[in-house]
């Protein structure tokens, strides 16, 4: 164990008894409370500031816009929304192009996106929530709570999904799902489609009775595999709260942080929001047809690691809350001690580099308890610091935040592939840019 987690341990006996108290007083009064104030389902947005207030060039923001509106024009990508906060204060907030192509639905700033795999941050956040509470401990194995996970095995060869299997070496832990070191596959990895281990018509219940069913690729901790781990934390929540995962979500999360336009679906009132999906392809850019239970009716399945809907200026303040060490306009989400742990990396030098492709690894990143952290800004292909972390979706959506220039950024737009014209990239490039040294 880490010499930070073992210092983090010791800070939570006092932390998790109080932050206990206030989570019980929370979910029996939140209800009331947000009916008195009228805050049901308003969301709000980072205070604004003047650019050049807070570092910024107002004509290297306006470059960004120009970059951006050119995609756009040239029928490269539908539209999109893009922010940017510096200590605690958005300086930049576009909204470019169509929600629905179409139609000619505008673009607006409040749009509702698919945040796909930036859904994992937030529900990491409910897991360590927990174990500041002293419900969970990161070293619990996750058999512990949903016991179809007792004896799993391993494939011997990987690659041949059909083979012999072993049994594993250990138990599958919290840390392992939280860092993707649990040996289980991706929600769209062959192995997982063709045993039809992932349904939006399923529950979580029958989803991770599912995943347990199959064998991993390698024994715990051996490995980092981008996978379908923050889904099954998501049941764990449930177990350990005894509140569905929405619902602890919102308690706990989503009403603190004031954000009112995230969740799982996008609900009947605000249909004039969501953002249509569109595929890029040998005849140009086409309009991608519903999921099997569409982004608009409440599913089944509420899925962690895939599955939440959101807003630019929603993200913003949820990464702002970390860049404040767990905290936003008065109300706390997790400890310092808790922060850092997400914030920085957690894998063992032994299975570094991590990579999603694996003829292109990430020697610039590494993972913490919920993001993916830059260690090593040198491996970067573009402009990145030291200690940024962030994650992206794959319809598009992206984000960071920098402690060491107090920037937050998030880009979303919903385009498949996720990486057409690399536009992640330009955009941070961009950003980097537009901070007046």
């Amino acid at each position: 164990m880490s010499g930070r987690v073992l210092v983090y341990n010791k800070r939570l006996s006092n932390y998790k008894a109080n932050n206990a108290m206030k989570m019980s007083l929370l979910r029996t009064c939140l209800s009331t409370f947000m009916i008195a104030a009228g805050m049901v389902g308003v969301t709000a947005a980072l205070p604004r500031a003047e650019p050049d207030a807070l570092g910024f060039s107002p004509a290297r923001l306006a470059l960004i816009t120009e970059t951006l509106q050119h995609y756009v024009d040239a029928g490269h990508i539908p539209g999109l929304v893009a922010g940017i906060a510096r200590h605690g204060r958005i300086v930049y907030l576009e909204s470019l192009g169509w929600q629905d192509v179409e139609q000619q639905v505008p673009m607006r700033a409040d749009a509702i996106f698919q945040i796909r795999s930036m859904s994992k941050p937030i529900v990491s956040l409910a897991v360590m929530q927990l174990i500041e509470q002293g419900q969970l401990r990161l070293d619990d194995p996750v058999s512990h709570y949903i016991p179809a996970f007792t004896d799993m095995l391993v494939l011997e060869n990987p690659a041949d999904p059909d083979g012999s299997a072993r049994p594993a070496s250990r138990r599958i832990t919290i840390a392992d799902l939280l860092l993707h070191t649990g040996g289980l596959s991706h929600r769209n990895s062959a192995l997982y489609v063709d045993r039809e281990v992932r349904s939006r018509a399923d529950t979580l219940v029958q989803l991770t009775d599912k995943v347990a069913q199959v064998p991993l690729i390698a024994d715990p901790g051996a490995v980092w595999n981008y996978s379908i781990s923050t889904t099954v934390l998501g049941r764990v929540v449930e177990i350990v709260s005894g509140l569905p995962l929405d619902d602890y979500l919102q308690t706990a999360i989503l009403s603190p942080l004031d954000m009112g336009d995230t969740g799982f679906f996008v609900p009947e009132g605000k249909i004039d929001q969501a953002v249509g999906v569109y595929r890029l392809g040998p005849q140009g850019m086409q309009r991608e047809p519903d999921m099997e239970i569409p982004i608009t009716q409440d599913p089944p399945l509420m899925e962690g690691a895939a599955g939440l809907v959101s807003t630019v200026p929603d993200y913003l303040r949820f990464l702002q809350a970390f860049m404040n060490g767990g905290e936003l306009d008065g109300q706390r989400v997790l400890s310092e001690p808790g922060v850092a742990l997400m914030t920085s990396n957690q894998l063992p030098a032994e299975v570094l580099p991590i990579a999603l492709n694996p003829q292109r690894p990430m020697r610039d990143l590494g993972w913490g308890y919920g993001f993916s952290v830059v260690i090593d800004a040198a491996e970067s292909g573009f402009a990145r610091n030291n200690g940024e972390f962030g994650w992206n979706g794959s319809l598009g959506t992206f984000s960071w935040a920098d402690p060491e220039t107090g920037t937050v950024a998030v880009l979303m737009l919903q385009i498949q592939p996720s990486g057409a014209y690399n536009l992640s990239a330009l955009f941070k490039s961009l950003v980097a840019q537009s901070i007046v040294p």
